[in-house]
């Protein structure tokens, strides 16, 4: 019975997904979805860093960036399609954060945020500068669309904002099901007994620094490939999207959901893309008032949103 209704739950989900952008109507809102499963992906590969590894990691945004350059110039100066560069995206994300986690990992605390976050001051320096390759300031013009869809018998083409809507949606339920699978595999269980207490986990055997640069690493080629989807769905990309503030606003999202949790980052993403859309009608005063609530839900929600009404409810049940 519980089966029946857990596969019911997914059905209506999958179903209300959907359906979604289609009772919304204009596409600015279908626009918010877009960005908002984009965020959702950033969101999950840093919980594998932070939530479930317990790595502190102020760098995301160096890694989106990676993967939406490596995309873009690709695809700009060598033709490629998105079907191939995207992989290429995630994939030299990953050698950056396996290479900066083999570098940095055996530090900790504050120490690993400040070098992280140096790091990913780093690459947007070298983003700004390095003008012959990332144009620098300007920006990467001209990204093509990903087309048409690479299977034999289809001819759907990824051009409007719904095609990229579901695109996004498709790429959302792959990376869901594979990161849920790693956490409830035996890389998952090593990762949570390190962050519960890395030196009792290495005293039974658990290779600490191998599987915190596995979560680094996962976490990085995942956002490399969100990058790369931003790329060819903006069809521009600047230095100005990968800055510290945008490791710290994919980290805030992670805390607002509920840091060890698997949906809170998710829940996080959604809300915290969709509720600034909310307060324009507050004007100048929009960022004010979103600041302020967000301090106030990690005051009074220290757990996340998800994290506390999870907590509350195992403790009714118990």
């Amino acid at each position: 019975m519980k089966s029946f209704r857990k596969y019911l739950s997914w059905l209506a989900l999958a179903v209300f997904l959907i359906a979604l952008p289609h009772f919304l109507g204009r596409g600015y809102y279908i626009h918010m979805l877009v960005m908002a499963g984009i965020y959702t992906i950033l969101a999950i590969s840093l919980n594998l860093i932070i939530g479930f590894s317990g790595q502190v990691s102020l760098c995301h945004a160096a890694f989106y960036g990676i993967g939406a350059y490596t995309s873009a110039i690709f695809a700009v100066n060598f033709g490629l399609s998105f079907w191939v560069t995207f992989w290429f995206g995630g994939l030299m994300a990953a050698i950056f954060s396996y290479l900066l986690g083999l570098m940095v990992l055996r530090l900790r605390g504050h120490f690993l945020a400040i070098t992280t976050a140096f790091f990913g001051i780093f690459i947007n320096l070298v983003i700004n500068n390095w003008t012959a390759l990332t144009k620098g300031p300007m920006g990467i013009t001209g990204i093509p669309r990903p087309g048409a869809i690479p299977l034999p018998g289809m001819s759907i083409q990824i051009s409007s904002r719904l095609s990229y809507y579901y695109l996004i949606l498709v790429f959302l339920v792959f990376i869901v099901y594979v990161s849920y699978r790693i956490i409830n595999s035996r890389i998952g269980k090593a990762m949570v007994a390190i962050r519960e207490n890395e030196e009792v986990a290495q005293s039974i055997g658990v290779d600490a620094m191998k599987f915190k640069v596995i979560a680094f690493t996962l976490g990085g080629f995942f956002a490399g490939i969100a990058g790369s989807f931003y790329a060819h769905y903006i069809l521009f990309i600047s230095p100005v999207s990968f800055t510290l503030a945008e490791s710290i606003n994919v980290l805030v999202m992670v805390i607002f959901g509920g840091i060890t949790t698997f949906a809170g980052p998710i829940l996080g993403a959604i809300l915290l893309t969709i509720l600034p859309e909310f307060l324009r009608m507050a004007g100048d005063l929009r960022m004010t008032i979103y600041g302020g609530v967000l301090m106030l839900l990690i005051i009074f929600l220290p757990l996340g949103v998800f994290g506390t009404i999870k907590g509350k409810w195992v403790s009714i049940r118990g």
